[in-house]
């Protein structure tokens, strides 16, 4: 922004990876920001990983959780803040506690990504989120998953980029 001001900048949220990719692919965007794509003609660039932690009420019932980790199989009870049908999250989180021996019951779902952490913070279920969806000053109980949930993060172009985003 500062070294080009002439440039507009428009910043469009999809609700998973492959809107992202078809988007991408039919020209829509020159820069696209998420998990690896596959079968990807253009440049693909890592931009590191994506750590997840589960976020649970900051005043609710406690188990020993003083390593800072949770073991998810131990909130297979729990009716969970999901992510909307759609939302490549929801694919993430079915994943996730598949791997951990249950399906998780959705008690509310969203198609928002920050609003997970505040849903499940007030007490409406456990939420998996990506730690850096946290604000600065949350309120929850943040543990990390004792079976660590990742994913690494790219930019990606088409195989013939604009200037401005190589």
């Amino acid at each position: 922004r500062r070294d080009r001001p002439e440039v507009d900048v428009r910043l469009i949220e999809f609700r998973h990876a492959g809107e992202l990719r078809d988007a991408m692919a039919a020209g829509e965007a020159d820069v696209a920001l998420g998990p690896r794509p596959g079968d990807w003609a253009g440049p693909v660039r890592e931009l590191g990983v994506e750590e997840f932690v589960v976020v649970l009420p900051a005043d609710g019932a406690r188990e020993d959780d003083s390593s800072g980790e949770v073991d998810m199989a131990t909130l297979a009870g729990c009716a969970w803040v999901h992510y909307a049908p759609g939302n490549g999250l929801a694919e993430l989180v079915d994943a996730a506690c598949a791997a951990a021996g249950f399906h998780p019951r959705a008690a509310v779902r969203t198609e928002q990504t920050a609003a997970a952490p505040i849903l499940a913070a007030a007490g409406l279920g456990p939420a998996l989120v990506p730690a850096n969806v946290l604000p600065a000053r949350f309120d929850g109980r943040v543990l990390r998953p004792s079976v660590p949930v990742r994913r690494t993060l790219t930019a990606y172009t088409r195989a013939a980029p604009d200037p401005l985003t190589t």
